[in-house]
């Protein structure tokens, strides 16, 4: 029996990419899994690329939604769990549409759900290649946040900011998700809950790339509201 397994694709301004992304997805033999891209009202050429992509293939297994406007990264976290519960997907996997993570590894990630809650892509198990492509300033600030997260929740993993995720359904559904933030933090935050559940986390390496992609995060903010965020869920709020 074959397991139903979800492919999430947030795009927002993806236009130069999402092409090539679920090219790559179709040949690494997901040509039949089903996807789901979320856009999250993006003023260029990426829906045309998409539906292009779609007319191309002929494809049956694509659902595409359009935010009427800019929701947010926890909102279309948020939407896709909704999206796969009501389905009932036992697994789902995140990718970014700016190519940034390997569609490539998606098989490895889903086999390593069959034990996890959570598996994610860890750029700094590569330590040749995250040193060799990401920005200095990025590579710096990860690095003093995953210790500082690490040492408060007494963990060792090698990053906490990885976007190429996969998660087992069935436990998320234990998790209030939609009481969490709708911005970027709630990736963190839901990593957070998982950890203070004793839920189990497996982390293995992929190549980090940083080519054309344009990140809208906010980096003082975004740093400053994941320290309080761990200070938060380390002693004061377990789920």
């Amino acid at each position: 029996m074959n397991e139903k397994i979800l492919i999430s694709i947030f795009c927002y301004n993806v236009g130069q990419f999402i092409f090539d992304v679920l090219e790559k997805i179709y040949s690494s033999s997901h040509y039949d899994t089903s996807i789901v891209i979320i856009n999250d009202y993006s003023k260029d050429n990426t829906i045309s690329e998409i539906y292009r992509f779609i007319e191309k293939h002929k494809s049956k297994n694509l659902e595409v939604i359009n935010n009427k406007k800019n929701m947010g990264y926890g909102y279309n976290y948020k939407l896709s769990f909704d999206f796969a519960i009501k389905n009932n997907y036992e697994k789902i996997i995140f990718i970014h549409g700016d190519g940034q993570y390997p569609p490539s590894q998606i098989t490895k990630m889903s086999g390593f759900l069959n034990s996890n809650t959570l598996v994610f892509g860890s750029r700094f198990l590569d330590l040749s290649s995250v040193k060799e492509n990401m920005p200095a300033s990025r590579l710096f600030a990860n690095r003093v946040l995953t210790t500082f997260i690490n040492l408060i929740f007494r963990k060792k993993f090698t990053e906490y900011f990885s976007g190429f995720r996969g998660y087992k359904i069935s436990d998320i559904k234990q998790i209030q998700f939609e009481n969490l933030s709708s911005n970027w933090i709630f990736e963190q935050q839901l990593q957070f809950i998982i950890m203070n559940k004793n839920m189990k986390i497996e982390e293995f390496p992929i190549q980090t790339v940083y080519e054309n992609q344009v990140s809208t995060l906010p980096p003082i903010r975004y740093c400053l509201e994941v320290v309080v965020n761990a200070i938060i869920f380390a002693f004061f709020r377990k789920s």
